[in-house]
């Protein structure tokens, strides 16, 4: 699944899932856009990649702003080439009560959990049609499918995530363009650490699964580089679960 000579974009890679799975797009030959918020973070990121011989980007990004996402790929295209991955991975997740949020909260994560992963998918469509295609990956979530109380607002825009991945395949298949999402189930990063009982967390998380153990980050990043690569050339608008089988259907 070699991607060597072909550029790829992520956001959210300062840490968790976004972090494994830039690291993990370098160790197979990509040369990878690391964008977010976090300096320190993407500046980690960079530096894992580069200490095994690959080449990193420091893109630090608002991808709320429309001017800061053209601002990353235009860069990405300059300094490592045109860009053929995007995996857009970047999400927040307020946890409490649906009934105590207020509306400016639900719609922020709406603007950065789907707004901004529909704004990079367009951002990034021409410099993949001048190569003739290319891949994007959305990171949805198993709570889609669950359900899960106190993350409402985040659910949802993980549902719209699916909805928006199957709607794109639609659109940009005729033009050689993929696109493709996970669905991860309960990983080891700070978007499980907002449960206030871990414990019951993780008892829970594998208790339902078939697979008894613990996933790794690892294991997400293994399925974008699938996903990214051409072993997946004939598969599109997809929802791939990355739970241990949690969930079946």
């Amino acid at each position: 699944m070699t991607l060597a000579g072909r550029t790829a974009i992520v956001t959210g890679a300062a840490s968790g899932l976004g972090r494994a799975a830039a690291v993990t797009l370098a160790s197979e030959g990509a040369a990878v856009v690391v964008a977010g918020l976090e300096p320190d973070g993407l500046a980690e990121t960079a530096g894992l990649i580069e200490k095994e011989g690959g080449r990193a980007v420091v893109a630090e990004t608002d991808i709320s702003d429309v001017a800061a996402i053209e601002a990353m790929c235009e860069r990405a295209k300059s300094e490592l080439g045109p860009t053929g991955i995007l995996v857009n991975d970047a999400a927040i997740y307020p946890y409490g009560p649906w009934d105590e949020m207020e509306p400016a909260a639900w719609d922020r994560v709406f603007e950065v959990n789907v707004r901004a992963y529909w704004l990079c998918a367009k951002a990034v469509q021409n410099q993949m049609l001048q190569q003739g295609g290319g891949s994007i990956v959305n990171i949805s979530s198993i709570t889609f499918f669950t359900g899960a109380p106190n993350l409402m607002a985040y659910v949802a825009s993980k549902g719209a995530v699916v909805g928006f991945t199957r709607a794109l395949a639609r659109e940009v298949g005729p033009k050689g363009i993929r696109a493709n999402a996970i669905a991860p189930g309960a990983f080891p990063t700070r978007a499980t650490d907002i449960h206030p009982d871990q414990q019951e967390l993780w008892a829970t998380t594998l208790e339902g699964q078939c697979i008894k153990r613990r996933g790794e980050p690892a294991d997400v990043a293994n399925a974008v580089v699938f996903l990214a690569s051409d072993a997946s050339s004939f598969i599109t608008g997809q929802t791939l679960l990355v739970d241990g089988g949690a969930f079946l259907h």
